[in-house]
């Protein structure tokens, strides 16, 4: 107990360390409180299913991806709780007290265990080394957090958006289809609005910003670790001769921290984060193989019911952050887990368990997904677009607009005869890369062509390795399992991006860029191309030290007997400490390849004190205010006419909680767009712009303070002064920053 202390005290140590401001404390506190709740509760599932990979592991990454996956069925099946605690009895915190209720019943199951454990003298210590993956885990898990908590608000216009969805979903509590407080049904997908406010519940809806921005280094790194937790426990069960445990830990503490402070953009994958939900998916798309890695752990029907019902559910989840990421999990995930489920799938008995459990899995987490993505207001949206009898639910008995849209994709495609003529191209008329340069292919989020080339190397190395053992070795060894395990994962690795990258390309034949919905699809999937690449970097070396340390114990115990007790020496103990400081000091002292710390957040960088400082004066306006803010429109793409916030107001809109005209379509401006704004402000008659506000119901306007040179009334919007939209009287609040809300004559 007292050593446990001094660990948490150590912990508390390393967060000031890392956290530069009050609010950057509180916060990795908070994600910290939210991670090992979560892996409490995955935790507890596997003991419910009688699971133990290893008894004492601390699988702290995988149980929280497991755990989040829990949550999420939780929540799903729980809607229609949180509907009437929110809408029909208007409380509060719908979805931390189900967190917590969660958390609770785990705590408390976990707590009657222990007891029990303690009463029959069967307590199974912890080894020292399996802390290691947590560990470094933790430092990685605190720079991130360091640095997406030093501004509150968004790095850009696709994290302004997902802060504002995210409020919205975590105030409602249940599958939310509106768009703000309007009924307009809202056409985004909102998974990870949802992963978002199940890590947020211990801010009590503070901190959205950086639980928003967090998101795509944080699932990759529960995978990424979840991963390495697993290889270190199986390493466990299968080394001779386990001070050989100390070197591998080491090693791989040691490779990753270079490829994630050094060799790749892996703490700030790409601009601005844009397409957030999708560069927040690979925690989806490796959960299913995980699950695989845990059927050769522990092969029982449990694990493998799991595996299965997981590999159809994370299928739905990957739809819901992004419609594009349908092929990523198609191209990506499913040969992966396809190609490391093999064994233990075959090895699962006679023809009834081998189809049995699969249809039985797959039968539970597609109902589960189809009940997901069937609560998603984006595919409710499509559905009602072909189907009438849909489309007529979704307005007369929901009492929801539907926003009709233009679909271009089909009209792109060409038909079979096209498909057919890409296909001939891609895979055989057409110039065909190297086998490495589709295994492992180049990428922007990797920076070092030496680290790429070392990368595919240390693939190669793997492979040899472990067919090499596999196939000289003798048939007995307890090691023969393991060198077949790491033979799978590294060809799926390589097969799965082979496969993905083939698939980028196919699409980008297929549609090209000819439309809108063709082109942000052939790009998306193009671009989660290099995001795959560059995760399976610290794959291939995880798969690399496992093998290389696995290789050398065989190769011993084959010389002579190995006595499985023998203590490592004292230097060896304290080169992996001496490893774990420098991985620290790494962490804490290399910046992040991303935007400058002064210009961290869209437009003007805020703070948490001046995110609650804006909430506390839109709290002093009229309950059913509706707030026009300052916009101007901008075509994206070529194509697309979006209407975005401006000025210094930006930065404060994704956390207001009431309905801002012309915030990037949220709120009453959710049917407006780029036109309607010229058309009312810049070309239009003062009576006319007074229409459009009362048509729309406007009673406020947000703006900055005036100064003696530009007085705030005779300021412009677009041609049309702030007089003239029927400003008046004195301002009704004021928040941060000189800003001020002002009624609005109807």
């Amino acid at each position: 107990m007292h050593g446990k202390r001094w660990m948490f005290l150590l912990y508390l140590v390393v967060v000031a360390l890392f956290a530069r401001t009050r609010w950057q404390f509180e916060f990795m506190l908070l994600l910290t409180v939210s991670l090992l709740t979560m892996s409490l509760i995955g935790h507890r599932l596997l003991v419910w299913l009688g699971i133990a990979p290893q008894p004492g592991a601390p699988l702290v990454f995988f149980n929280a991806l497991l755990g989040q996956f829990v949550l999420i069925v939780v929540w799903l099946l729980c809607s229609p709780l949180t509907y009437v605690w929110t809408r029909g009895l208007g409380l509060p915190w719908a979805m931390p007290l189900l967190v917590i209720g969660v958390a609770g019943l785990a705590a408390w199951s976990l707590l009657k265990s222990r007891a029990q454990s303690m009463a029959v003298g069967c307590v199974v210590p912890t080894p020292l080394l399996a802390w290691v993956p947590a560990l470094l885990g933790g430092l990685v898990c605190l720079k991130f957090a360091a640095y997406y908590s030093m501004r509150a608000g968004s790095l850009g216009l696709d994290t302004h958006q997902h802060i504002a969805f995210s409020l919205d979903l975590f105030r409602a509590g249940y599958p939310k289809l509106s768009a703000g407080n309007t009924d307009w049904l809202e056409k985004y997908p909102k998974m990870l609005h949802l992963l978002t406010s199940l890590w947020a519940w211990p801010g009590l809806g503070h901190h959205m910003g950086p639980f928003l921005k967090v998101q795509p280094v944080l699932q990759a790194t529960l995978a990424l670790f979840a991963l390495f937790e697993l290889t270190a426990c199986w390493l466990r069960r299968s080394l001779v001769d386990q001070r050989l445990q100390l070197a591998f830990v080491a090693l791989v503490s040691l490779l990753w921290c270079y490829v994630m402070v050094r060799g790749t953009s892996y703490l700030y994958p790409m601009s601005d984060l844009n397409s957030t939900g999708r560069l927040a998916a690979f925690g989806v798309l490796l959960a299913p193989t995980l699950c695989a890695v845990l059927c050769w752990l522990v092969p029982t029907r449990a694990s493998q019911l799991l595996a299965w019902t997981l590999f159809a559910f994370a299928g739905a989840m990957a739809a819901k952050l992004n419609p594009s990421l349908v092929i990523g999990y198609a191209s990506y995930a499913a040969p992966l887990f396809a190609v490391v489920m093999l064994v233990p799938w075959w090895k699962s008995g006679g023809v009834v368990a081998r189809l049995g459990w699969p249809v039985l899995g797959m039968c539970v987490g597609g109902v589960l997904g189809c009940l997901l993505l069937a609560s998603d207001p984006y595919y409710l949206q499509l559905l009602a677009e072909v189907s009438p009898g849909i489309h007529h639910f979704v307005e007369q008995t929901l009492g929801l607009q539907v926003l009709e849209t233009s679909h271009d994709i089909e009209s792109a495609s060409g038909g079979l005869s096209r498909l057919w003529e890409v296909l001939r191209w891609e895979l055989w008329y057409g110039p065909q890369p190297a086998l490495w340069d589709q295994g492992l292919p180049a990428a922007a989020q990797i920076f070092s062509a030496k680290l790429l080339w070392a990368t595919r190397g240390a693939a190669v190395m793997s492979l040899l390795l472990s067919l090499a053992f596999i196939v000289l070795m003798p048939g007995k060894l307890p090691q023969r399992n393991g060198f077949v395990l790491l033979l799978l994962l590294q060809c799926g690795a390589l097969l799965a991006v082979m496969i993905a990258l083939r698939s980028s390309n196919i699409i980008s034949l297929l549609l090209g860029h000819d439309t809108l919905q063709a082109s942000l699809l052939s790009t998306y999937t193009q671009r989660y191309v290099d995001l795959l690449a560059m995760y399976s970097v610290p794959i291939h070396w995880l798969l690399l030290c496992a093998a290389t340390v696995l290789g050398w114990d065989t190769l011993r115990s084959l010389r002579a007997t190995l006595d499985p007790n023998t203590v490592a020496p004292r230097w060896a103990g304290w080169t992996l400490l001496m490893v774990l400081l420098a991985c620290a000091v790494a962490f804490r002292k290399i910046d992040i390849q991303g935007p400058p710390p002064k210009s961290m957040g869209w437009t003007l960088p805020i703070t948490e004190k001046k995110v609650r400082q804006f909430r506390a004066a839109e709290a002093r306006l009229p309950k059913d205010a509706v707030v026009l803010a300052p916009a101007y429109s901008k075509v994206l793409n070529g194509r697309e006419d979006w209407v975005l916030p401006a000025g210094e107001i930006a930065s404060y809109l994704p956390f207001g909680a009431r309905d801002y005209l012309f915030n990037v379509r949220l709120g009453s401006g959710y049917a407006l767009q780029a036109g309607d704004l010229d058309s009312a402000f810049c070309h239009a008659s003062r009576a006319d712009a007074r229409a459009l506000l009362r048509r729309y119901g406007i009673t406020h306007i947000i703006a900055t303070r005036g100064t003696a040179r530009a007085p705030l009334f005779d300021r412009e919007y677009c041609s049309l002064s702030y007089r003239d939209l029927g400003i008046w009287g004195s301002e009704v609040s004021e928040g941060p920053d000189g800003i001020v809300f002002y009624r609005i004559l109807p």
